[in-house]
């Protein structure tokens, strides 16, 4: 473990770009979700656009619920009031473009909720893009 004090050191593109430091661009999302049934079992699912790769997390409140796969959040009991929180770090490995975008979807029953596709450009090729949705269910 590294601790370190003090102010974040910043580096200058030029100083970057020759010690092929990698920049990371963060997306804060917000939206609300409403609860459609009391019964029926809530999913987020995302999708990685742009021919670009990349992982996600879906958290409820604090709590983890899946990486990588459809997560089961639960019912209108479980999720009322509370935040879902969906990350997805997504690295440019194309060469033929910068740009990247997810898309989130949201299942209940046999209704689907659509959020996005959201969109975001790497400043260069091998930079990382990340994006952090917060969906208030309601």
């Amino acid at each position: 473990m590294i601790l370190t004090t003090g102010k974040p050191k910043t580096v200058s593109k030029s100083r970057r770009a020759k010690e092929n430091i990698m920049a990371v661009k963060h997306v804060d999302l917000d939206d609300v979700y409403d609860i459609k049934t009391s019964t029926n079992d809530v999913f987020v699912d995302v999708t990685i656009g742009d021919g670009q790769v990349g992982s996600y997390s879906v958290f409820l409140g604090r709590d983890l619920i899946k990486s990588n796969a459809p997560a089961n959040i639960g019912k209108r009991s479980d999720i009322d009031g509370k935040n879902t929180i969906v990350t997805v770090a997504i690295v440019d490995t194309l060469k033929s473009t910068n740009w990247t975008s997810i898309t989130i979807k949201v299942t209940e029953g046999g209704t689907e909720t659509v959020y996005g596709p959201y969109k975001a450009m790497a400043e260069k090729h091998l930079d990382t893009v990340m994006y952090s949705l917060k969906l208030i269910n309601q």
